[in-house]
C-alpha cells in the first residue's frame, strides 16, 4: 500500500512549530494581540493534527490491516 501519512505527518508538525516559533514571536513584539491567538489556534491545531494522524495510522497499521 503506498501512502503519504509519513510525509503529512512531518509537514504538519514541522510547520505547526514554525508557526509557534517565529509568528507568534513576531505577532507578540508588534502588540498584535488576535493575530497572535489565531497563530497560537493554527500552530497548536497543526501539531494536534500531526499526532493524531501519526497515532491513527499506527493503530489501522497495526490492528486493521493484517
Amino acid at each position: 500500500m503506498i501512502t503519504f501519512n509519513n510525509y503529512t505527518v512531518l509537514l504538519l508538525l514541522i510547520s505547526g512549530l514554525l508557526v509557534l516559533v517565529f509568528d507568534v514571536k513576531n505577532y507578540k513584539k508588534a502588540n498584535m494581540l488576535k493575530e497572535k491567538k489565531g497563530a497560537l489556534f493554527a500552530g497548536w491545531f497543526n501539531i494536534s493534527l500531526g499526532v493524531l494522524s501519526f497515532f491513527g495510522y499506527w493503530v489501522y497499521e497495526k490492528w486493521f490491516w493484517k
